[in-house]
């Protein structure tokens, strides 16, 4: 028959302090009630107490709010079910340091075998706070990638963006000289000059809600992640998409999949990426005699995903460059700096899909990217 005090002798052991002494990692060790039986110096080091001093206490001092108030019943559903939430699968947490302050770190738990009277459970603990401030500098950095991406964008598109601009602005001037005639002449009625005011709002209204789309595109956001509606988010920019092909001569058509399960993401960044891979459509196609053709912009789901593809039928790309078309500084363009796709890619590996290149079997490329479908509900759903 064993008792507590073979509990103690087996921590004693010196094979088990060893191991407790040599490990890198924070090592807490309790027994089934919660209560701290042993802590290695890694684990004193990373939440500023000694082993001495928790000896005894609930584990949940280690814990900030709402954790601590639940460890023991979590213990208790254990031990009644062996329902496993986090022994032997291991998650990410806070903890709580003796100075009062809460950090990111990973906990595995496992069970020592039950050879004694008493149940033991090991918990090994990483520090993830260096982790999530590498995490949140990339972040940081991918996001002004992505915002220098948008004005070098535009500055590509600056024609087509010009051109659509100056034709309502012509128009505007047309009216109201057709306008002023109408003033000095007799003959016209007030109903004729209504109707050139209208249309003289009309042309105003178009070419402010192509500045204000510009606008939005290139001014510096928050990152937000939204639910979202592709296709809404792809009708948002397609002033400023329509702009750029017509500008050399090119028709774009959409092809939208009707009631389009919704995405999880920050619109503005997906619709740089969206700019991207139709710019480089654009740019493609208008030195080639197939601008007919025009370029396609496809959604759809299919295997619980979202799905955008950009066709078009350009000079498509070199062979030799297909496996590093992704990579920064490569590109298809004889004065393109090779960035757009890389931080397109980036983008979307960031919200958790990918983007690809496949040639197009009529002649060009195909660029496509799958979001995951997220099943949170929408306002009014």
């Amino acid at each position: 028959m064993t008792d507590q005090g073979d509990d103690l002798n087996s921590l004693a052991a010196p094979e088990f302090q060893a191991l407790l002494a040599a490990a890198v990692d924070a090592i807490c060790v309790i027994d089934e009630t919660g209560r701290i039986m042993e802590m290695n110096f890694s684990a004193e080091k990373l939440f500023g107490y000694s082993a001495d001093d928790l000896k005894g206490e609930n584990v949940s001092r280690l814990m900030p709010e709402p954790d601590r108030g639940r460890h023991d019943q979590y213990m208790q559903h254990f031990l009644a079910t062996g329902e496993r939430r986090i022994i032997g699968i291991g998650r990410e947490v806070q903890g709580l340091r003796r100075d009062g302050t809460t950090f990111p770190l990973h906990l595995a738990v496992g069970e020592t075998p039950a050879s004694v009277q008493r149940r033991h459970f090991v918990g090994i603990m990483r520090d993830l706070t260096a982790q999530k401030q590498a995490e949140e500098e990339a972040r940081q950095l991918r996001d002004r990638l992505a915002h220098v991406g948008r004005f070098s964008v535009m500055g590509e598109m600056a024609a087509g963006l010009a051109h659509e601009i100056n034709q309502p602005l012509g128009a505007i001037a047309t009216y109201a000289q057709a306008g002023e005639r109408m003033m000095q002449s007799a003959g016209d009625t007030p109903d004729d000059l209504r109707d050139i005011c209208e249309k003289i709002a009309e042309q105003a209204q178009r070419a402010g809600e192509v500045i204000k789309n510009l606008r939005s595109f290139v001014s510096k956001q928050e990152v937000r992640k939204d639910v979202l509606d592709l296709n809404q988010t792809l009708a948002e920019i397609r002033t400023l998409i329509d702009a750029d092909a017509r500008a050399e001569g090119i028709v774009v058509t959409v092809l939208e999949e009707a009631s389009l399960p919704h995405v999880l993401g920050d619109a503005v960044q997906l619709q740089q990426v969206i700019v991207n891979l139709t710019r480089n459509a654009v740019d493609a196609m208008k030195e080639g005699l197939r601008k007919a053709a025009g370029i396609e912009i496809r959604t759809y789901q299919e295997d619980g995903k979202v799905y955008l593809a950009v066709t078009d039928h350009g000079h498509g790309v070199p062979a030799p460059l297909v496996d590093s078309i992704f990579h920064p500084f490569v590109s298809t363009k004889g004065d393109g700096l090779g960035v757009g796709l890389a931080i397109s890619r980036t983008i979307i590996q960031a919200h958790h899909g990918e983007l690809g290149y496949r040639a197009n079997p009529k002649g060009g490329s195909i660029f496509s990217f799958w979001l995951p479908i997220c099943e949170e509900k929408v306002d009014g759903e």
